[in-house]
Formats: C-alpha cells, structure tokens, sequence
C-alpha cells in the first residue's frame, strides 16, 4: 500500500470513529454503556483489538497511531504483548509474501517506494540476522524494509522471528511509554522513552556508521535523493 492509500485509509478511520461518536446516542451507545462493554468483555475487546492491529499494521498503517488507540483501553504491560504480536504477526506475513513474490520483484517494489536499497544488497546478504536487527530498531525506517528483505535473504525463518522480535521490542516499549506521557501529561515517561529511542538509534547507526546516508536515503526518500 502506497502512502497516498495509507492517508486514506487514515481518513476513513478518522471519519467511522468521529461518524460513531456523534451518533452513537442515536443507538442507545453511551459512553458509560461502552466502557462497562469493554470492562465485562475485556478478553474479547482485547482479541479484536490485535485483529485490528495485526490487518492495519500489514497493509502499513501507522504502528504508532495503533498503539495510541490501545493506550486509553490497556495496562502498559498488556498493550505491549498485544502490540508486539500484531506487530510480529504482520511481520511474517510480509516475510512469506516476499518469498512467494521472489528476490526481484520485492527489490524492485521497495526501491520504487522507499527509495535506493542498492548499497543494502550487499550487507544483507553478509550479515543477515544484524542487518534486519538493526534496520528493525531504528525507530523512523519503515518497518516494510526489513520485513520484505527478511523473505529476499539468506535467513531461515527462526533467525527471522528472532531478529526482529529484539529489533521492535524496545521500540514498542519506548512508544508505549512516550504516548502514555503525552496523554496523561507524565513528564518521566516522556523524558524516558525520549532517551530509550534516541539510544537505541544512535547505537544501531553505530554498528552501520559507513552506511548512515544509506539508511536516511531510504527512510527518507523524497529528501535524500541518490
């Protein structure tokens, strides 16, 4: 999905949420009513909601905005667990999609929309598990990079899973915690994720330090051109 499709996508959910809460007294739904529906239904309020994740989170919607939804529903400790598998699930499936499409087609669809992935080529192919680790952990390369070069390269499926379950973790964590910040007004929690993202980039950039142009051209294609 292009980011013109993305955006809107983005505008139909914005427009459903505000058409559902505007009319919803129309229905007999209210806020009350709703929140005693999610209290009694926890478990099952809590399976859609990773149904959800894991759909949008395939087809490229914004993790962030996902994660910022299930702040106001979760404890931080279980919205990590239900943001992670829809992050891990959307992940697998983009890993076995890249290997049905094959090699070619996924380096050309993803030079077409990220911008050149020339120089990673080469680096994927030397050091596969390191390369889908760390382009996993900084936190502005669009995860479709490492997800759809993990089905191109030489990596079994088990290293896969395992790289990039360490490379979103911390990331999910930090988001979890920088939202919770922003909503609820807690200047500690801001301050921490603040650091925890930036430490986590500048030490993932450190291990591909010759290749930062490289990663910034592809994170950001309209501004870094070749």
């Amino acid at each position: 999905m292009n980011k013109k499709n993305r955006f809107y996508l983005f505008i139909i959910f914005v427009f459903i949420s505000l058409v559902v809460y505007f009319f919803s007294g129309y229905f007999g739904i209210t806020e009350t009513s709703f929140w005693s529906f999610v209290s009694y239904n926890h478990n099952l309020f809590a399976l859609v909601y990773t149904l959800i994740f894991i759909i949008l989170s395939t087809f490229s919607f914004s993790v962030t905005v996902l994660i910022g939804v299930g702040v106001l529903f979760f404890s931080k400790f279980e919205l990590f667990w239900y943001a992670i598998t829809g992050v891990m699930i959307s992940s697998i499936i983009h890993f076995y999609l890249a290997r049905k499409l094959g090699r070619d087609y996924v380096l050309a669809y993803l030079e077409k929309r990220e911008g050149d992935i020339e120089k990673f080529k080469e680096m994927i192919d030397k050091s596969s598990f390191k390369t889908i680790l760390i382009l996993s952990a900084i936190f502005f390369v669009p995860p479709s990079i490492p997800n759809y070069l993990g089905g191109i390269i030489k990596i079994n499926f088990k290293k896969y899973f395992i790289a990039t379950f360490l490379g979103n973790s911390p990331i999910v964590i930090c988001a979890i915690y920088l939202i919770n910040g922003l909503m609820f007004s807690n200047a500690s929690y801001i301050l921490f994720s603040t650091i925890g993202l930036g430490f986590i980039t500048i030490i993932s950039l450190f291990f591909y330090k010759g290749e930062i142009k490289h990663i910034m051209q592809i994170s950001f294609p309209k501004f870094f051109k070749k």
